[in-house]
């Protein structure tokens, strides 16, 4: 198992990792909100898929589901953010520990992913599919986060180190990708 941490500019991302995720021979497993499996098309699919439901109220179910996933060796993809990024430069917000978490809990490697692109094909919170020329989309898997390291530091410390870590890479890697100079 391992878990995949993305940051989050469009709906269309998770076609896209998921597409770079099968070309190189394995089947990624979403951490989604619950109301996308609501839906009798979507949600039946994401269902027999091996989605992880999470309802972000009382989220414990989906993370122990999660956590399972990733002890049968799955390979889980992860938006860290919670949402998709609302800052209008696109690089990504504060993000949430559940990543990290669940990778220190069955000592799965934690890999970043960038992405950046997405949003200008159909922009966040727009609906709105920009059609006309082709967009470069690109995506940058680093190496996974160390995390060894925290597993002697008490709990909440070794969480919140390593969602600072995954956090600074990962901003890193978008600002790579995206251009721009700094956070």
């Amino acid at each position: 198992g391992a878990v995949l941490a993305a940051n989050h500019v469009s709906h269309l991302d998770p076609l896209l990792v998921a597409e770079m995720v099968l070309a190189e021979g394995r089947v990624p497993r979403f951490l989604a909100k619950d109301s996308l499996f609501s839906g009798p098309v979507v949600g039946r699919w994401f269902r027999a898929a091996g989605h992880v439901e999470v309802d972000r109220v009382a989220g414990r179910a989906g993370y122990d589901n999660a956590v399972s996933a990733a002890r049968d060796g799955r390979l889980l993809l992860v938006y860290p953010e919670g949402s998709i990024t609302k800052r209008e430069d696109g690089l990504p917000m504060t993000m949430k520990s559940g990543a990290v978490r669940i990778a220190l809990e069955e000592s799965v490697p934690l890999v970043p992913v960038a992405q950046w692109g997405a949003q200008e094909i159909l922009p966040a919170y727009s609906g709105q599919l920009r059609w006309g020329w082709r967009r470069r989309v690109s995506v940058l898997v680093g190496p996974p986060i160390p995390l060894d390291d925290l597993r002697d530091l008490e709990s909440a410390r070794a969480i919140e180190v390593g969602r600072r870590r995954l956090e600074d890479t990962l901003s890193a890697m978008v600002c790579e990708l995206s251009g721009a100079d700094t956070m």
